[in-house]
């Protein structure tokens, strides 16, 4: 049976710059006085762990003939196994209108040269792309895990999962009927099918989550083991997707089994795993202005739990003013959302003073994040830092001591890293407030 293999931990003091830049760049400085408290005091643990779900969100029709249009600004942040962290270079914002996709070469054929392009996430793999040539705004996304396992048997992971996500952002650019037709479950099949169909790829496993985003706020995921969805709504989960596993450690996987294998497993009376993209679950969501999705592998799931990334998200939104609150009604999206998720990113809200030197300043201009780019390298971050932590156990060491108690595993899990961050902007929010 193909498990996922150990890995070695390493890392370097890059993981922490991004935290450095925020404090240096004294964004707290851009802040109302009413939301200084949120910054100051903890963040109480309102919802349950990620493996204590009371129920799974789904959307309702709505009710408006015209509902108000949504556009997606996503960004992307990764770090190989072993790799050092660097928020600068492994975080990369999506833009559909200089990008038909992130994260994959859809314009290169050779595999040699596909591999030397690909980015610094180990066997984990990413894309965002558009929806057809002409999207309307529709994207598609998707965080797939090579199962480390294939390793023993002289495989490389890493082929499977990238390709997996190269075919699937291929074929979200090649859709040719309405974007709204497009589905997360038959584009993780359709993804598949050419894996399978590639002379390249022998052999190989990966888990994969799967979303596609449409103009009217609705998304549809597809999650397939135990990479995973975690939807923040003005500092609330409003969704987190549920592990399939077969047992511990041991997700649910897309596989290629080569003949010579399976004969061999079937002399000796054993069996891999395999399951397929119908195994996948589905999960339809409605998103509204401000909310952050995120979608990321078990490197960042078995180092940070849901607490930990709701504390995460929601200090950089109120720290950005991206979620503002107010006496009467907690909470609120900020009608500055365009400004800050656009090209200008967080330059709108980065104090300049004339005691700056010029060394800051230049600091600031070459290390500018978006606000997506942001959320994407924080939890990548905070994810690398707490698989090197040998005196915090994460989720994962939870889970081996409760599965394995005389073991006694502890600290974070070293594993690689891929996280997708999207935040949903409502168009023309700050005229519909001004008007109401």
């Amino acid at each position: 049976m193909i498990s996922l293999a150990p890995s070695r931990r390493a890392c370097g003091s890059a993981c922490r710059s991004l935290q450095t830049l925020v404090r240096d760049t004294r964004l707290s400085a851009s802040f109302p006085t009413s939301t200084l408290w949120l910054r100051l005091s903890p963040i109480p643990s309102f919802f349950p762990s990620r493996q204590q779900s009371s129920r799974a969100f789904h959307s309702t029709p709505s009710l408006d003939s015209n509902p108000p249009r949504i556009s997606y600004r996503a960004a992307a942040s990764s770090s190989g196994k072993g790799r050092r962290f660097h928020p600068a270079n492994n975080t990369s914002d999506f833009n559909p209108h200089l990008h038909h996709a992130l994260g994959v070469s859809t314009d290169v054929k050779s595999p040699a040269t596909r591999r030397r392009r690909r980015p610094d996430s180990g066997e984990d793999a990413f894309f965002i792309s558009r929806v057809g040539q002409h999207s309307d705004g529709a994207i598609a996304f998707a965080v797939a895990d090579g199962v480390g396992g294939w390793s023993e048997s002289r495989v490389d992971p890493a082929d499977f999962s990238h390709a997996l996500c190269e075919y699937m952002a291929q074929s979200a650019l090649d859709w040719n009927a309405p974007p709204e037709q497009l589905r997360a479950k038959n584009l993780l099949q359709t993804g598949y099918d050419q894996v399978v169909a590639d002379e390249s790829i022998r052999a190989g496993g990966s888990t994969a989550s799967v979303g596609v985003g449409f103009a009217d706020g609705r998304v549809e995921l597809a999650n397939l083991g135990d990479s995973g969805s975690v939807l923040l709504r003005l500092a609330a989960v409003h969704h987190y997707s549920i592990p399939q596993t077969h047992g511990f450690n041991t997700p649910y996987q897309l596989s290629i089994i080569p003949p010579r294998m399976r004969t061999q497993a079937s002399i000796f009376g054993g069996s891999f795993l395999e399951d397929f993209p119908r195994d996948a679950a589905v999960t339809n969501l409605h998103m509204q202005h401000g909310d952050v999705l995120l979608l990321a592998t078990d490197g960042v799931f078995d180092n940070l739990n849901n607490q930990d990334i709701l504390k995460l998200i929601t200090s950089r939104m109120v720290r950005t003013g991206a979620w503002t609150t107010t006496p009467d009604v907690g909470f609120k999206p900020s009608v500055d959302l365009e400004q800050l998720t656009g090209p200008e990113g967080l330059a709108s809200v980065i104090p300049r003073s004339p005691g700056d030197s010029k060394h800051h300043r230049s600091a600031v201009q070459n290390h500018m994040y978006t606000l997506q780019s942001l959320l994407a390298a924080t939890i990548a971050s905070e994810a690398k830092i707490a698989s090197m932590d040998m005196r915090r156990d994460g989720p994962f060491a939870k889970e081996a001591q409760r599965y394995y108690p005389g073991d006694w595993y502890r600290g974070g899990k070293v594993d690689d890293i891929a996280v997708l961050a999207v935040v949903a902007v409502e168009e023309g929010y700050g005229s519909c407030i001004s008007l109401n």
